[in-house]
């Protein structure tokens, strides 16, 4: 390889996550990569010998990543006008493993290393985040959603786009966990194990923000939980199956089976959420990836809705019945009781803070004087959802059922 004139140092890119490979022929060529603290770097491929690749790396701003995918500037200018004044040189050898690392000025830099005039950007993108590698780092399973499309740019999206897009994806989740919890916390008999799996769950079926990443836009999330050691590979954690059953849902629109089973599972109002997102992707012109991997385990799950698939899933829902009269069943206690008008307000004692308040079937008003508020009751449900054309959504509850249990 060709001899380095710059100053030999120590320094650790160890840490760094792949982003995409921006040029990429029999290899990674160009790629971009992002720093422990957020830094955008790019990695420029050089050189090799029989041990190693060498690479140009130098730190770079996302705005100037976008004017060189635009051809607004070349790859020579990037490598000749680095953001802090330098580069290093590093050899990689196919194991990751690092040699010799240098430091150099730009004009130190060897002339048959740096390209040529005209090196626009002419290639296509190749987005590639190693979810794999966040995961490993943070000893959990990792949600990225991949956003592209219409005014969508690499690394960036309209604000307002940005501002409709996550509130709508969060009320789906949200939707599916007050639900996902309770069905998972009930398969535990034991009252201790039930309070301490609600306590994982809820922590599992959260999701905090971490960074956003270029290549189109990339939100990485993962779990609220912490406190996650790696499980068995192919043994999940119920945040593995939260996501399964998360990305399932997103996926489900290809199929009409598939909206009626989630809407079976979970209920139609979350069906209603999903119509609404779609429909949100179909009018922006928006695309979306719906990405978990917890290399722990083993698990991946993956779904993608493109601009053109919009268009399908809506016509699988507008099939769909948005009948919003649904049964719904809690365990908990009355706090108000109208005995003469058979208005009622019930808690659960699930631990999961529902509510409901309404009126009690006209069959079981004469039966709602044995009713006592420091006893506890099964209650069924039947929830009627009004949506008048420009008013708010009501929900109309009344019970039809209620049986005094045991604690």
């Amino acid at each position: 390889m060709t001899p380095i004139d710059g100053k030999l140092i120590s320094k650790d890119f160890s840490g760094f996550i792949k982003v995409s490979d921006l040029i990429y022929f029999d290899g990674p060529l160009l790629s971009h990569f992002i720093s422990p603290n957020g830094e955008n770097y790019l990695f420029y491929w050089c050189d090799v010998d029989d041990t190693y690749n060498r690479w140009i790396i130098f730190r770079i701003d996302l705005t100037t990543i976008q004017k060189y995918i635009q051809r607004k500037v070349s790859l020579r200018d990037l490598i000749l006008m680095p953001t802090d004044g330098f580069v290093y040189i590093a050899d990689i050898d196919e194991n990751i493993q690092y040699g010799s690392i240098y430091l150099l000025l730009n004009k130190e830099i060897p002339s048959d290393y740096i390209p040529q005039e005209d090196s626009y950007y002419d290639f296509e993108i190749k987005d590639n985040i190693s979810l794999a590698g966040l995961s490993q780092k943070y000893s959990c399973g990792i949600l990225e959603l991949h956003i592209s499309g219409r005014d969508v740019k690499y690394g960036s999206i309209p604000l307002n786009k940005f501002a409709q897009l996550l509130p709508k994806i969060d009320e789906i989740r949200k939707g599916m966990a007050t639900k996902f919890i309770k069905y998972s916390k009930a398969a535990h008999t034991d009252k201790t194990a039930r309070a301490n799996a609600e306590r994982e769950l809820r922590l599992d079926t959260q999701y905090e923000y971490m960074y956003s990443m270029a290549g189109s836009v990339r939100v990485i999330l993962k779990p609220v939980n912490l406190q996650r050691n790696f499980e068995m590979p192919g043994i999940g954690t119920y945040a593995d199956s939260f996501a399964q059953d998360f990305a399932g849902l997103f996926a489900s629109g290809f199929s009409k089976d598939d909206i009626l089973k989630y809407s079976q599972r979970y209920d139609k109002q979350l069906i209603k959420k999903y119509d609404d997102f779609i429909r949100f992707l179909f009018k922006e012109e928006l695309s979306i990836g719906v990405n978990w991997c917890n290399v722990g385990a083993s698990i991946r799950y993956s779904v993608n809705i493109n601009q053109n698939q919009t268009r399908q899933i809506l016509a699988n829902l507008s099939d769909f019945d948005f009948d919003t009269k649904e049964i719904i069943e809690m365990t908990g206690r009355f706090y108000s009781l109208n005995i003469r008008s058979g208005s009622y307000s019930f808690e659960s004692t699930d631990g999961d803070d529902a509510k409901t308040s309404g009126y009690l079937d006209d069959l079981l008003k004469e039966l709602s004087y044995g009713i006592s508020f420091n006893k506890v009751y099964h209650i069924k449900i039947e929830r009627k959802s009004v949506e008048p054309i420009g008013q708010r959504k009501k929900v109309e509850d009344t019970i039809i059922e209620f049986e005094e249990v045991s604690e």
